[in-house]
Formats: C-alpha cells, sequence, structure tokens
C-alpha cells in the first residue's frame, strides 16, 4: 500500500474563495463556475452528506492548473456556505468524488482515476471538512467509485476494472478500521472483450447488513459507431458484504456473474433498438429495493420505477405518466436516481430533455433537472434547475443514505450546467449548482 502525498495541494485542504452567491432553498445556489464537462458526474455516486447542521458537498472542478476535487459545506442554522476547499487533484474528468461518513462522523472521500490507482482520504474532525488526514493511493487501472459505510465503520467500494486482455469487470474493495485497502474481489464481469461501462450503485437495506446492487451493464462496444450495442439493467443482492451475490429470491447467482445468469430487468442498446440509462437505487421498508431507468427509442424517453411484487417479479411504473400537463411532451430520463428519507418518503431526481427530440440527450442544451417525491401511490414532480433552452442543466446527483447518514425531508441534489466538452481532458468554466 502507497502512502504519499498527492503534490501540495493533498496534503491540507486547500482554501479558494467562495462563490457570493447566498444559499436560498428556492432555488439554485452556485456552488462554483470552473465546473468540469462531468462536474457532477456520476448519478452512481453518492457526493454529499448531512451531519446534524452540516450538509458536505463534493464535485469536480477544471480550473487552468488542473482537475480538482473540491469541498463546501452548508451551515443548515444559518444558511451560509463554507468557503470551497481543495481536496486533490484528478487525473481528468472521470476522477469525480465518493462520498460517505462513519459512526463517530468521520467523512470518507475516493476520487482521482480513469483506469488508475483511487486516491483515498478521511477528515481530521468529525463532521469538519476543513482538514483532511494523509492521502492514500489504492488499486489498479479503476473508475467509477461507489462507498458506503458498514454498522462496524468498514468501508465498501465498488469500481470498473479495466484490462487489455480480457473482458472487463466491476471490482469490490473494503477498508476495516486502521487497516489498509484490501481488495474483496470480482462483482460481476462483461461477457465481451472491449470497453464496458456497469453504472453500478450500492445500497443498504435497512438491517445495515444486506447490501442492494442495481446496475446497466454496457458492452459489446467494438467502435464509437456501435457504442453500446448490448445494454442490461440488473439486480443482485449480499448477505455476506460482498462475498457472494443472489437474486431477489434469495437463490445464488453461481460462477462468475454476467448477464446471462444475474436477475434482468431491461435488455436494450443498439442491438435491441433502445438505449438504456440506470439511476442510483433506493431500499425502503422490508429490505425492498426500488430500481430507476430510462428507455429511449425513437429519439422518446421513458422513465420507469421497478419494484418487486409478491409474485417474485418486478412491477415497473412508467413516471411519465405523472409528469405535469405543461412537461407531458418532453423526454424524461437518468442519468439521475433515488433515496428514502426518514419517514420512507422516496424521493427521485432526474433530467427533462425540454427541446426537440431529435437531439442527442447527452449533454443537450436543453435539458434541465426535475425532482419527485413519491407518497401513498403519488408521484408530484417539481424542477430544480433554472430553465433555459440554452444551457444544459444535466448530471444530477441526489443525497443518499450510505449507511450512518439520514436524510431527513427534502434530500439534497448538486448538478452540472453547461456542455460535455469535446474530450475528457478539456478545460471546462461549467457551472456546478446546490438545488436542495
Amino acid at each position: 500500500m502507497n502512502r504519499r502525498d498527492f503534490s501540495k495541494l493533498a496534503a491540507s485542504a486547500a482554501v479558494i474563495s467562495p462563490v457570493t452567491l447566498q444559499a436560498d432553498s428556492n432555488k439554485p445556489h452556485l456552488l462554483s463556475a470552473v465546473g468540469c464537462g462531468r462536474a457532477t458526474g456520476y448519478a452512481e455516486t453518492n457526493k454529499i452528506i448531512t451531519i446534524g447542521e452540516r450538509t458536505h458537498v463534493a464535485w469536480l472542478d477544471s480550473p487552468q492548473e488542473g482537475f480538482r476535487v473540491r469541498m463546501a459545506t452548508l451551515d443548515r442554522s444559518t444558511g451560509k456556505w463554507s468557503p470551497t476547499r481543495t481536496i486533490g487533484g484528478a487525473y481528468d474528468n472521470h476522477g469525480g468524488p465518493a462520498l460517505t461518513r462513519d459512526s463517530k462522523g468521520h467523512l470518507h472521500i475516493v476520487y482521482f482515476t480513469h483506469h488508475h490507482p483511487f486516491r483515498y482520504r478521511r477528515s481530521k474532525r468529525p463532521n469538519d471538512a476543513s482538514e483532511w488526514e494523509e492521502e492514500i493511493q489504492f488499486g489498479d487501472k479503476l473508475t467509477y467509485p461507489t462507498l458506503i459505510c458498514g454498522a462496524d465503520d468498514t468501508l465498501y467500494l465498488t469500481a470498473r476494472r479495466s484490462d487489455k486482455k480480457n473482458p472487463w469487470w466491476v471490482e469490490m474493495w473494503e477498508k476495516k478500521p486502521g487497516q489498509d485497502w484490501s481488495k474483496v474481489g470480482p462483482v460481476m464481469f462483461s461477457r465481451h472483450k472491449g470497453y464496458a461501462h456497469f453504472q453500478e450503485s450500492l445500497c443498504w437495506g435497512p438491517d445495515h447488513k444486506t447490501l442492494h446492487l442495481c446496475c446497466r451493464f454496457h458492452e459489446l462496444t467494438t467502435s464509437m459507431e456501435d457504442y453500446g450495442r448490448l445494454q442490461t439493467v440488473a439486480y443482485m443482492k449480499s448477505d455476506d458484504f460482498g462475498r457472494t451475490w443472489k437474486r431477489s429470491d434469495g437463490s445464488t447467482i453461481k460462477g462468475a456473474i454476467t448477464v446471462d445468469n444475474a436477475e434482468v430487468i431491461a435488455k436494450g442498446g443498439r442491438a435491441f433498438k433502445q438505449t438504456l440509462r440506470a439511476g442510483c437505487l433506493a431500499v425502503g421498508p422490508k429490505n425492498k429495493p426500488f430500481l430507476v431507468y430510462s428507455v429511449t427509442a425513437k429519439n422518446q424517453s421513458r422513465t420507469f420505477l421497478a419494484t418487486m411484487n409478491s409474485r417474485g417479479g418486478w412491477d415497473r411504473e412508467n413516471l411519465n405518466d405523472h409528469l405535469p400537463a405543461k412537461w407531458k411532451s418532453f423526454n424524461l430520463v437518468m442519468a439521475g436516481g433515488l433515496a428514502f428519507d426518514s419517514r420512507n418518503v422516496l424521493h427521485g431526481v432526474a433530467q427533462l430533455q425540454t427541446g426537440p427530440q431529435n437531439h442527442k440527450i447527452w449533454g443537450d442544451p436543453t435539458n434541465e433537472i426535475i425532482a419527485f417525491e413519491k407518497h401513498a401511490g403519488a408521484v408530484k414532480f417539481r424542477a430544480v434547475s433554472t430553465f433555459d433552452d440554452q444551457t444544459s442543466h444535466w448530471l444530477p446527483s441526489i443525497e443518499r443514505p450510505t449507511g450512518h447518514n439520514l436524510i431527513k425531508g427534502r434530500p439534497g441534489i448538486i448538478y452540472t450546467g453547461g456542455p460535455a466538452g469535446n474530450k475528457n481532458t478539456e478545460l471546462l468554466s461549467n457551472r456546478v449548482y446546490w438545488g436542495g
């Protein structure tokens, strides 16, 4: 295990001037004006943690000196934000942070990589993002972290592992208190060599013992013209902290987990003439998982909420049916995700494409951020971003329980305002917004 400072900026949390826009619960708050092309991506990676009256938020900037992981803290008692602090560097626009907390209130963050080792840091004091312990490096050729904390303060992480010769896979790691990061093993595999993406998200059941995982296999890509030939939304759970995985009926998935033996929720990709995108899952009372994913076909996008039923299958609710009349003609699409609050009300966030539907959804300037609540069978939507058909508002990330943090009332949301850029290393001046 390598332990070292990753440049001078990682030795302590460097402070930069805060953006001066004041917090307002009814309108977006500007966190940064130098966000990168994936400033708040990806939705499976938690970036918001509330402890008591403080909400800590992390994102990825791209100032002229390079990619930087930033954090700021909202004092809910006063409505004021702290100065913005730099936690560490990132390789490119895929190196954004994953955030969680332990039972004592210490913050934990993982970041940096795009086919490289991760960087990890722990806050020096509970509920305080102003100073951090030494940076630690672990893993190899990893991307897209998820990060949650166990009842005993063991950290659990999944990430995609790339390989030049073999099909790519999802790898799980854990870090017990006071110990180094250690590899648990592979979780799932692509069936084909070449580029793959899994979009997996992790969530605890209410017992804080069962791990639930939703993913979207994205495989058999041989060129950009053939990008995403096969896509599959799937689900699995683990009662032994990622050593073995099961289907919703409790049956064990034997052997290497692929699309062929996982519990499949939906199939898509170019071969099926429809594109699938998954959001992060949530787990409600009675250990019941709730999954959200979108289907785009012939420029029309619908988003579905999938829940297990008593017959051993999955019920799917078309969330487009609940859109207000003025939004009915718009595309409702992931990325986004779900979270339960402490009252067991289900919250969600998604993208609404308000412009011509013959345009690409990815980074389209007519994208907007909307949120919803589902309570007693009713689904109610609200706007989060300020609608502007010249600027893409996209890549929303919703605050989620990660083990020791509860969501009281409406969860926080952050999102990006601006374009995707032309390449992963491009330095942009996008806006980063808090929409809590």
